[in-house]
């Protein structure tokens, strides 16, 4: 071999190209010289040139045609806010439909709608959202919120996203920071087609064009409640019968059991105290006894319920800000109804143990009910305006009212059993026990009229699929513990009331007994209450 021929292997090449530094100093040259984003000439077109004037606002824009599922968006954002494992603000969904050409399928990609009148803001009871008065988009105020998830079920599209690390709730704000610099919101960005874009839209003009039945696509619910700025577009309309693919898809939501208790005991309170009230006035002959441990129980049940919803939120310790709201949340307002409820509880039970049968405690008695029926009335509200189907008006109010009958008239009676003997409070405890046989029966009917399936409603129809599907054995325990509890028991002790020598240990076990079983049903169809609902909400993944 000639010693002067240079032989070189590849790692000699590799060596050598190792040393070679010209590509990363052409990368540092070409950021140096940079005068605006990196990116600018892929997005520079998806953004406005100018910001939003006099009744104008930003709005997503979506090119349908466009989309292809990729994900790049929801990536880039997840990636962009630092968000959890689990924690998603931008979703991609599917609709199918048959429409003249043959089957179609269409990718829907969804976001915070930064809404004209957005729900989340006029739900929030701290007032932990903000409706920039320049750019329209709706910020979340991360050290405002409390975590109490409110604003989850007043929007009507299942935006916001509860943040199990933090203890608060979290939302698209279309990345405002960045759009301040004239930089592309991180989805916009990703997109490796373009089919999103930011746009400006005359909030007059949306709002008149806005009708009752209109939605952003189908399967979304409709734009009237709170009027979304999201605009989606596609060069042929989706068929006439086109459905989002988890049109009927459900999986049972999430039991909030500090909710409740709250709920089922601050009913239990209430109804208690009006059935202590009718006492006093109606039946003479009861001990005074009777009055004071039926106080006393309507107060303390009161107070441990009021103790416990302060375990649903995410940030307890700043429970006290919840009252910031009042002027439009009725969750400030039932927090506040609660509040004022729990001192005349107090003072209603101390009025009772010292005279129990006076003008002061007749008063403050129907003060107490008065301000606590009104409480219960705020807790209705709190659901139905949110415009879930399973939570309708009617349908709240009378599975609350229900509650704070039963659970009233069945603490009455034990009461009454404990305090009184069998002769003197005969008559009483078989009134006590006609009026909660009726009330329960009543209620047992009513549950008879709840979703079942064959609905044309597809929100209704979900909570029916639930109630008969993964939920049935809590429906059937429901079901059961209150017929036994409000039905078996009482009727059962009008048996014992009826014999010549009424047992009175065996009266006060069934009195008890009663008292649970209802409590417990009542439990049971509270927890189906919140995790039957379906709620509306954008295309979506099956569930």
């Amino acid at each position: 071999m000639n010693p002067a021929v240079e032989v070189r292997t590849p790692i000699d090449d590799y060596l050598a190209r190792q040393q070679d530094l010209s590509a990363v100093e052409r990368f540092a040259d070409h950021h140096d010289r940079a005068d605006g984003p990196q990116h600018e000439r892929w997005y520079r077109e998806l953004l406005p040139a100018a910001p939003p004037g006099p009744g104008q606002q930003y709005r997503f824009e979506v090119d349908m045609d466009r989309c292809t599922s990729c994900k790049s968006c929801v990536s880039a954002c997840h990636s962009l806010n630092g968000l959890d494992e689990g924690e998603s603000w931008r979703s991609v969904g599917v609709v199918v439909g048959v429409g003249a050409g043959g089957p179609t399928q269409q990718t829907v990609t969804t976001a915070c709608h930064h809404c004209v009148d957005p729900a989340c803001l006029a739900g929030c009871p701290v007032d932990a959202y903000d409706k920039d008065p320049i750019t329209g988009i709706v910020r979340h105020l991360d050290d405002q919120c409390i975590g109490c998830s409110y604003c989850l079920w007043t929007c009507p599209y299942d935006v916001p996203t509860f943040n199990h690390r933090l203890g608060i709730v979290r939302k698209c704000d279309m990345c405002s920071d960045r759009l301040a610099e004239g930089e592309a919101p991180a989805c916009v960005q990703a997109c490796p087609t373009g089919a999103i874009a930011i746009g400006i839209v005359d909030v007059a003009d949306l709002v008149a064009a806005t009708d009752e039945v209109s939605s952003l696509v189908p399967g979304a619910p409709a734009s009237a409640r709170t009027v979304p700025t999201t605009r989606y577009h596609r060069a042929e309309a989706l068929p006439a019968d086109a459905t989002a693919t988890d049109e009927w898809s459900e999986a049972p939501k999430h039991a909030h059991r500090p909710l409740v208790v709250m709920l089922v005991l601050t009913q239990l309170s209430v109804g208690t105290f009006a059935a202590v009230a009718a006492l006093a006035r109606s039946a003479p002959s009861l001990p005074d006894q009777t009055l004071r441990v039926g106080a006393v129980a309507a107060m303390v049940s009161g107070l441990v319920a009021i103790g416990a919803s302060v375990g649903h939120l995410g940030r307890p310790l700043q429970a006290w800000r919840a009252v910031i709201g009042i002027g439009h949340s009725w969750l400030s307002r039932e927090i506040v109804a609660f509040a004022v409820f729990a001192g005349a509880a107090v003072a209603a039970a101390a009025a009772r143990l010292l005279q129990p049968r006076s003008g002061l405690s007749d008063a403050l008695g129907a003060l107490v009910s008065g301000i606590g029926l009104a409480a219960v009335g705020c807790s209705v509200l709190i659901y139905a305006v949110t415009g879930r189907r399973f939570w309708r008006l009617d349908r709240t109010a009378a599975a609350f009212a229900g509650t704070t009958l039963a659970c009233g008239l069945a603490t009455a009676i034990v009461v009454v059993a404990t305090t009184a003997d069998a002769e003197g409070g005969a008559g009483t405890l078989r009134a006590l026990a006609g009026a909660l046989v009726a009330t329960t029966l009543a209620s047992l009917v009513w549950h008879a009229r709840l979703p079942r399936r064959g609905t044309d409603d597809p929100v209704l129809e979900r909570s029916a699929r639930l109630l008969r599907g993964p939920l049935a054995a809590t429906q059937r325990a429901h079901l059961a513990l209150v017929a036994a509890g409000g039905v078996a028991g009482p009727l059962l002790l009008v048996a014992l009331l009826a014999e010549p020598a009424p047992p009175a240990a065996a009266i006060r076990t069934v009195a008890v007994l009663s008292l649970l079983l209802v409590v417990r049903g009542e439990l049971a169809g509270r927890t189906l209450f919140f995790r039957a609902m379906a709620s509306p909400r954008m295309p979506g993944i099956p569930r």
